[in-house]
């Protein structure tokens, strides 16, 4: 897979001036955005979103935990939630917790831990005193 080094070699520009085309700054000249571009897509370069949330420090995501993906409700659930998270420029990260309290734990975890502005969640298995206790993490970590 293909870094900013790389693409920055191919179209013979800085490292710099690639993450300037990348983040559409004022600053890049239009030279430096038609062969920056012509680089990514000869290697098939991608931004690393990772590396994007650290400098920016969002992630723009959205996280949904429902119990069953496949329930009429949740479905209409999720696509409501994606609809406003569109309009506001944001995506989703779905987890199925399965009606099983592990299941909704591990699935929270992992959208914490994917630095989620938000998360919407549907838990039947967790009890109130471990989702209060998600939140104070959550709040004390400021995600």
């Amino acid at each position: 897979m293909a870094t900013i080094k790389d693409v920055a070699k191919e179209a013979g520009v800085s490292v710099a001036t690639v993450s300037r085309v990348i983040n559409k700054s004022p600053k890049a000249s239009q030279s430096s955005i038609d062969s920056v571009s012509a680089a990514m897509k000869k290697l098939g370069y991608r931004p690393n979103a990772a590396a994007r949330a650290l400098v920016s420090q969002s992630t723009n995501t959205i996280g949904v935990v429902v119990s069953d993906v496949s329930d009429p409700f949740f479905g209409t659930l999720i696509k409501s939630v994606d609809q406003v998270a569109r309009e506001a420029g944001k995506h989703i990260l779905i987890g199925n917790g399965y009606h099983n309290a592990d299941d909704e734990r591990h699935a929270l975890e992992l959208l914490i831990n994917s630095r989620c502005e938000a998360i919407i969640l549907h838990a039947k298995g967790l009890s109130d005193e471990e989702l209060i206790n998600y939140a104070k993490e959550v709040k004390a970590g400021d995600h």
